[in-house]
């Protein structure tokens, strides 16, 4: 939704937000610009306004129903659009790793911040997110937490795999469990 603002160049509102919200299609999320430092950033003071929230969680909670299956990655997930999935995973790294794998991510795609800039915006950020009143950035208490901060997204990828099939054949439910080879990547990025 951030990036339909900033590339429209609409103004900012919470109506031109909802209106927006309501017409965000799937294929929207293969826009690798949803990375972008301003998206990210911009996405963050929407998600503190509760008629934004209350109208994204309808396609948020609608998106698995698309695909057989879904990882969702975002901040509220497991505690807010699916606070009753059966497997819910934390994933953090200490701010610095963040910051140093966002400036590699956005080097990547043209743009140039300095390291403190980085992580002055993700603490930032993070102070935003876990204390707006709607839709806190919270880790539920049933969650799996993973901190990644030594660890590559490919060992991340392998460990989460793991653990994701012996949950489902803990819980015997059924499983499409795949050669290594065609798995997806699990992770594009740190959030």
């Amino acid at each position: 939704m951030a990036y339909k603002f900033l590339e429209s160049k609409i103004s900012v509102s919470t109506n031109n937000a909802i209106r927006v919200a309501k017409n965000i299609k799937l294929k929207d999320l293969d826009n690798p610009k949803l990375r972008l430092e301003s998206c990210g950033n911009l996405a963050s003071k929407l998600a503190e306004s509760d008629r934004i929230r209350e109208e994204l969680i309808f396609f948020q909670r609608d998106f698995p129903k698309k695909k057989v299956g879904a990882v969702l990655d975002g901040r509220d997930i497991g505690s807010v659009i699916f606070p009753d999935a059966k497997i819910k995973l934390f994933v953090t790294a200490d701010l610095e790793v963040r910051a140093q794998r966002r400036q590699v991510d956005y080097e990547k795609m043209g743009q140039e911040y300095s390291l403190k800039d980085l992580t002055d915006k993700l603490k930032q950020r993070d102070k935003r997110d876990k204390n707006r009143k709607v839709s806190p950035l919270i880790c539920m208490p049933d969650a799996i937490v993973f901190d990644n901060s030594e660890i590559s997204f490919e060992r991340l990828n392998k460990e989460i795999i793991e653990i994701v099939e012996k949950k489902y054949k803990s819980l015997n439910l059924d499983i499409n469990i795949r050669k290594k080879s065609e798995r997806p990547s699990l992770f594009k990025g740190d959030s």
